[in-house]
């Protein structure tokens, strides 16, 4: 085949591409690079499918990704090593974060969940209910949203975060641990309680987060690339739109991609779906679960701060009033 026919028929084949999405938009005219940084979690979904249709490309990226147990472990390594553009991440993070540093700011809020985040106990080490945790040692990863979600929990059943023992660990290492009687308890998302609850069968008793938690899943990019690369944050925000689209007509197979992208068993995966909701945002919701945050932190001296941030200075919603400018409804943004 000679150049000029090779060069038209993949100038056809990206405006078919293009064109399938239901879009209706030019192709992008240059390659942006993007480091992103992505918990292995079915909060992440949106990523996992934009990765699997390949969205990114059609959108003009090259999008690098890193896998992370942990939204934490991901952008505190986006901060101090400074080899990641953007991470995925939930608020508690964020909140500890931002008591320090300002460097880095919310994008986009790209799934949420009342019902992702929940503490599993063993009941064959004498829990039945939530007051059966006092006393009990629970795993967390401190820092992360499982730890505040306790914190809120126990309040919520009448305890304090004082009377229970935490230890400290990585997500990926709860399940196992309960399973093996290192801790009576761990409070974390999915897909570890689900991992938790198959290793334990009937031993284990499920304490779930509704009407107490909201929990956010944040595209959260560095500052400094933002003032760089605009265009590269709508793009991605783009990708992720396709995604939405896609898990709203395609249940069964988002499914499919996730479990495999996780190495999770799919009924695993299929259980917990419809507790999340996989919708790029930015509402008031976002500064109050932040401000809560930083509220239960400073009165359980968990940090050294006296005084809330303003949020507002941590949120930039440029790129997404762009590509869903509905999505944007934060007063004063």
């Amino acid at each position: 085949m000679k150049a000029g026919k090779r060069a038209g028929l993949a100038a056809l084949m990206l405006v078919f591409m293009v064109f399938i999405t239901g879009c209706g938009r030019k192709a992008p005219e240059s390659i942006d690079k993007i480091r992103l940084g992505v918990e292995t979690s079915v909060l992440s979904s949106p990523v996992w499918i934009a990765e699997n249709k390949g969205y990114f490309q059609i959108e003009g990226l090259d999008v690098e990704i890193k896998d992370f147990g942990s939204g934490k472990t991901a952008l505190r390594t986006m901060l101090d090593d400074g080899n990641l553009d953007i991470v995925t991440v939930a608020q508690t993070p964020v909140m500890f974060t931002g008591f320090k540093r300002n460097d880095f700011a919310i994008i986009a809020i790209m799934t949420y969940s009342d019902n992702d985040v929940k503490v599993v106990g063993r009941k064959d080490q004498g829990i039945a209910n939530s007051l059966d945790l006092k006393g009990k040692t629970i795993g967390v990863t401190k820092g992360s949203t499982g730890h505040s979600f306790l914190s809120f929990f126990l309040t919520h059943n009448g305890l304090d975060i004082s009377d229970v023992e935490i230890l400290d660990m990585e997500a990926t290492e709860l399940a196992h641990a309960l399973a093996e009687r290192k801790v009576n308890a761990i409070a974390t998302w999915e897909p570890h309680i689900l991992d938790a609850k198959e290793l334990l069968g009937e031993r284990a008793i499920l304490f779930e987060s509704k009407d107490i938690f909201r929990e956010d899943w944040y595209l959260v990019a560095n500052k400094d690339f933002i003032k760089k690369h605009p265009q590269a944050i709508e793009r991605l925000l783009r990708s992720i739109v396709g995604s939405e689209e896609f898990i709203i007509k395609n249940r069964e197979k988002s499914i499919d991609i996730v479990a495999g992208r996780l190495k999770t068993d799919r009924t695993l995966i299929d259980k917990c779906w419809d507790d999340f909701e996989f919708k790029l945002v930015l509402d008031q919701s976002t500064i109050i679960n932040l401000e809560d945050s930083a509220r239960w932190s400073i009165s359980n001296k968990l940090t050294d701060a006296e005084k809330v941030p303003n949020y507002l200075d941590f949120i930039y919603v440029d790129a997404l009033k762009a590509v869903k400018p509905m999505a944007v409804t934060i007063p004063g943004k």
